[in-house]
Formats: C-alpha cells, structure tokens, sequence
C-alpha cells in the first residue's frame, strides 16, 4: 500500500506533530508499506507567514526508507492582504488561508507529479488538510485526517478554533476516519457532526528506547545545575503559558524555595519580555535558565535531569513532554487544556492546574518541592502508564488495525 503522510513541518525537525507522522510513516515501513511524507521547506513556525525564521534548503531527502519531499513557502507583498482577501474569495479560504497558514502554490502540482496513493494521512493546519481533502477527492484514496486541534479548556475555548471556520469540519466529516489525540478532542469533532464509529482517540507516544542512553548527570553538568530542577520544554511563548509560569515562579521564590527554572526550546517573540523582566530580578535571575533550541540528546538528558516537568500551555493538543517526563520517573504539572485533563490523573501522577491560575501552578510546583516521595510515586505511576499504552508500537499499532478494518472490512489488514 502507498500511503501519503501530510504535515506543515516534517525531519529532521522535531515537535509533537511532526514526531507524530514520522513515527506512523516509519510503522507503515515496517508494515512493507510505501511511506511518502510532503511538507514544507519550514523549520521555524516563522518561516510560514514572514522572511523571518530559519528554513531547510533541500527540497528532498529518504531516510529510514520514508521518501520525503518539500515544497517552498512564498513570502507574497501584504500577504496579510493577500490571506485577508483569499480567506473570502476562494473556496475553503476561511480556515486554509487563516493565519498562520502558509502560502504553498507548489504543493499542489507538487501532490498532482506523484503516483497516486491508496491512503491519505493529512495532518495539523487547515491547509494541509484541505490538499489532502482535494487529492483524496480527485484520486479516489481513503483519507485519514488529524487536525491536532489546540482548542484550549472544555469550557475555555481557544481562538485556534477560527481554524474550523472554513471547510475543515465538511473535510472531518467526509474523512474515512478522523483521529482525535483525547476524548476532548472527539467530542469536539462530534460536536460538527463527525461520526461518533469514525473518531479513533489515538493519542502520541514515546520510544522507550530512545531513553536508554539519558544521563541526568550530563544534563546537569551542562547547564551547571544543582539542587531541584523544574523544566519547560516548549516554544516558549505566551500561550504555552511562559508568562505565567514566571510569575508562579516568582511567588515559590518569594516562599524561600530552592529550585532552578530550566526553559529549554525556542522562545516565541511574545515571551522575550517575560525572561527579559525575570533577568533583572535579584530573586529570580539566578534561578531561570533559558537554554533556546536543544538538540534531542539535550532534550532526553535535561528530561532525566529534571525533578518536576511542568507544560502550563493552552496550546498543546497533547504534550508528548510529558509522556517523556512519566518516562523518566517525573512527575509533571499540566494545564486543564487539550488532551492534559484525560492524561493526568490529578493527584495520582501529576498535578493541574487551569492556565493564567498562577497561584494554583505556583502551589503545585511547592507541593512537588516539598514532597521527594510524591515525587517518586507519581513519577512511577506516570512511567506505568507509558508503557501500558502510550509507546509508539502501541499507538502506531492502534492507528494500522484501524486502517485495515476500514480499507479491508475485517479486524486484520496492513
């Protein structure tokens, strides 16, 4: 079977989606499947909707038997313009050209050169989903979408969700089948009419083996770390919930707690105040470390460093972080957003706190401190719940049996 993975973003770049399709493209590999990846030429979120931000130069690459190609982001004059009048005038325009979808004329003629696929896996913006609506539609393949959707609290809803004002809940619902990385976000499909037998909640996952080789004494040693640790790992930016951590930060510091605040990953512009006014701070400036992009040996030996691993974000569908942080025996503190609240088990192996609470995140991250044994438990009931369910042969298991009821009829399949 030919299968077409669809993602803004693909390898060597490493994030949360893009993890996501290279480990379905490489499961399909393994299945004897032929895996194709097409995404842009984007490395940084930047590079999408300005000159600005770093961008690969190659417009193909195969690894690990995953063809991959990438088409070009064009950077028009008053794009802002150009999207604003596109969203109107052109059919699906209101979510495919809604910011910060990029301008990718190349991807269609792109997807029209290759020989036609039998499965589609479109994931992440609305753009990605639309082509794959389209070639699915013109080709005849079965179309898997997975929107990834960072639609914020049940009740708090975040304004990602403009992304769906357009033709992506026609598009879900036309989908073979659609995947939802929590019930959160099936019952938010179900919500635009998607059928209840055509939501898979998949979920993300991690490689246990990729953590065999963590040193926590390296990732200490690197950054000249001691005593306890809190890391971030994120785009750091406001939504992710930099700011208020911050601020939490400043009122542990002001309780007389010893901890150093590690924030690893790039920092959006939004969030540059922020560090900016902590560095300043007698009471807090020696206890934030901001290290920008890590490589994923970094990333894996600061995870196994930490004491706590906190994502205070409304902005991530799931958080792989904290898969991760359970990996390595952390606890973690999540927000009341995207898939965190049906992922920890508040009080058994992680804490929540609702995003902008920043006395309830300040509490938690106290409690942690305080408490080396909670610690312990929660960081092995997490690691417990990893490898029952959320490691990628899992959840790449669960996604081909899916694949082959619908594409054969029967439980077997690829």
């Amino acid at each position: 079977m030919r299968i077409l993975h669809l993602i803004h973003r693909t390898w060597p770049y490493h994030g949360g989606a893009e993890r996501y399709v290279l480990e379905h493209a490489l499961a399909g590999v393994r299945r004897g499947h032929e895996s194709v990846i097409c995404s842009t030429d984007a490395w940084d979120m930047s590079w999408l909707v300005s000159r600005e931000g770093r961008h690969l130069r190659s417009a193909g690459d195969t690894w690990q038997g995953i063809d991959i190609y990438r088409t070009g982001v064009v950077h028009p004059p008053l794009q802002n313009l150009a999207r604003a009048v596109l969203r109107r005038v052109l059919p699906c325009g209101k979510d495919r050209f809604y910011y910060p979808n990029p301008f990718v004329p190349g991807l269609r003629k792109l997807l029209g050169s290759l020989p036609d696929f039998d499965l589609i896996h479109a994931n992440g913006m609305p753009f990605m989903l639309y082509n794959g609506y389209y070639q699915s539609r013109h080709t005849g393949a079965a179309l898997v979408s997975v929107p990834h959707a960072n639609a914020g609290e049940k009740f708090r809803r975040a304004d990602a969700l403009s992304y769906f004002a357009g033709c992506q809940p026609k598009i879900l619902r036309e989908s073979t089948f659609t995947v939802a990385q929590s019930p959160f976000e099936a019952g938010l499909f179900k919500e635009m009419g998607v059928p209840g037998e055509r939501v898979l909640v998949l979920g993300s996952g991690v490689d246990p083996e990729e953590f065999s080789c963590a040193d926590p004494e390296r990732g200490r040693a690197s950054l000249g770390l001691d005593g306890p640790v809190i890391l971030c790992l994120t785009a750091h930016s406001d939504d992710r919930g930099t700011g208020n951590l911050i601020k939490a930060c400043r009122q542990l510091a002001a309780s007389g707690r010893e901890f150093t605040l590690v924030l690893a990953g790039p920092v959006m512009p939004d969030a540059e105040a922020f560090i900016e006014e902590a560095a300043g701070e007698d009471n807090l400036s020696r206890r934030i470390v901001v290290t920008g992009p890590v490589s994923q040996m970094e990333r894996i030996d600061l995870i196994a460093a930490a004491d706590i691993v906190v994502l205070p974000s409304r902005l991530d569908c799931f958080g792989i972080i904290l898969l991760e942080g359970w990996l390595c025996g952390k606890p973690v503190i999540g927000c009341w957003s995207g898939a965190m609240p049906d992922l920890i088990e508040d009080g058994i192996d992680g804490l929540l706190a609702s995003w902008g609470d920043i006395p309830a995140l300040s509490r938690n991250m106290g409690v942690l401190l305080d408490r080396p044994d909670l610690r312990m438990s929660m960081g092995d009931a997490g690691r417990r719940k990893v490898l029952a369910g959320y490691t990628w042969e899992k959840v790449t298991e669960r996604f081909y049996r899916r694949v082959g009821e619908v594409l054969t009829g029967g439980g077997g399949g690829p």
